[in-house]
């Protein structure tokens, strides 16, 4: 575990470091007039149509901007060709899409022309050998899938103990081969502890958790196209390869602010109808569910020990999207007035090439060949996927 003293010597150098040159975000040169509610994540085809998912409502569309219109991709349910939540979208090798649907405990398929085809199952974590107690199965979708085809996932720093789940202090990076059903570690990071509430018995435990402290200085992991893992270290605010080498890079430069009223009413903004819950029946098998006011779901609890500073990015937002250059776009912190989201844009030495600022309301959702994909929220929180020149 990294020490306090480190941390705040490489915060000291990273404030004395030149800021680097801010660009604009070209206007966008298209936007899908349908709104979506949730807008989590996309993939560019070949032909430049665009799969979108929608995780509130469920959704997977292909949308031709060009043409202005969408068709839907399979459907909700359990059986072929469907799906019951599609929480995030990988690429797989050859074009094809994959769609993590943790409702049905899979992943469906979705060929380079947009259609509908089979199902992924990833092994679940404790099939790993995993020392400690049987695992529970990470919330968390797979990050990325390297050209062999092997799925990048944060394992579950979670273990069920006989009176509930233990969390430990560290959390794997597991990469994970659906053919022959092994995975291996690539690497490890810090786990802070959060907020957990349990009910029911041993064999139909409900299991609900937030993060205790939603602005806590912790790291977030990546795959670029050409498989390097690497972590965005914080508080250093600094990008270390772990894969093919472990190389530590430069402290990067960042104005440490302190954490605001305005900060703490955007994250319960942010949060409000927000749920995660775990089921775990007396098979052993667990699932997720999601929930919303007025429909059964159970808020996440407030947090009770806000940080003083607010970190260089926050990891609960999805602060990193890797371009397919292999840059880092990395969402960072502002004060809660700030109006315009900013992107550090980091090379492969680990240094700010240059930073982007985008309009209001505006965050990036994803890359295609030289553009830059964006969901736009309007006044009544509904999403509209736009593009972009590349800066």
């Amino acid at each position: 575990m990294r020490s306090s003293l480190t941390c705040l010597a490489l915060a000291a150098t990273a404030s004395a470091l030149p800021a680097q040159p801010l660009r604009n975000l070209p206007k966008a040169d298209a936007e899908f007039a349908e709104p979506f509610t949730t807008l989590n994540g996309i993939r560019e085809l070949s032909d430049g149509r665009v799969i979108a998912i929608d995780t509130r409502d469920k959704t997977i569309q292909l949308v031709d901007l060009k043409a202005g219109t969408a068709r839907k991709i399979g459907r909700e349910g359990s059986g072929p060709k469907e799906y019951g939540l599609p929480m995030a979208l990988v690429s797989l090798p050859g074009g094809a899409s994959a769609v993590y649907d943790p409702l049905n405990s899979r992943l469906l398929k979705i060929s380079e022309t947009g259609d509908p085809g089979e199902f992924l199952r990833l092994p679940t974590p404790s099939s790993s050998g995993s020392p400690g107690g049987a695992m529970m199965v990470s919330m968390t979708p797979p990050k990325a899938v390297d050209a062999k085809g092997r799925f990048y996932v944060t394992g579950s720093a979670f273990r069920m103990g006989p009176n509930g789940p233990v969390q430990g202090d560290s959390v794997a990076i597991l990469r994970v081969d659906i053919a022959s059903g092994k995975s291996d570690t690539v690497g490890f990071l810090e786990q802070p502890k959060s907020n957990i509430q349990t009910s029911g018995t041993s064999g139909n435990m409900q299991v609900r958790m937030g993060m205790a402290n939603p602005f806590l200085a912790r790291d977030d992991w990546f795959v670029t196209p050409d498989g390097r893992v690497g972590i965005l270290r914080s508080p250093e605010y600094r990008l270390d390869w772990i894969s093919p080498e472990r190389r530590p890079g430069p402290a990067l430069a960042y104005d440490k602010m302190k954490v605001s009223e305005g900060h703490k009413q955007q994250w319960r903004d942010a949060r409000r109808g927000a749920t995660a819950i775990m089921v775990t029946n007396n098979n052993g098998n667990t699932t997720a569910r999601t929930g919303s006011p007025g429909t059964g779901g159970i808020q996440i609890p407030e947090p009770t020990d806000w940080p003083e500073y607010m970190p260089p990015f926050v990891t609960g937002q999805n602060p990193i999207t890797v371009a397919p250059d292999g840059n880092l776009w990395v969402s960072r912190t502002r004060d809660a007035k700030d109006q315009i989201p900013k992107y550090d844009v980091i090379d492969a030495s680990g240094k700010v090439a240059y930073r982007v600022a985008l309009p209001a309301k505006t965050r990036v959702i994803g890359f295609g060949t030289g553009v830059v994909y964006t969901a736009r929220t309007d006044e009544d929180d509904l999403q509209y996927l736009q593009r972009h020149k590349m800066p």
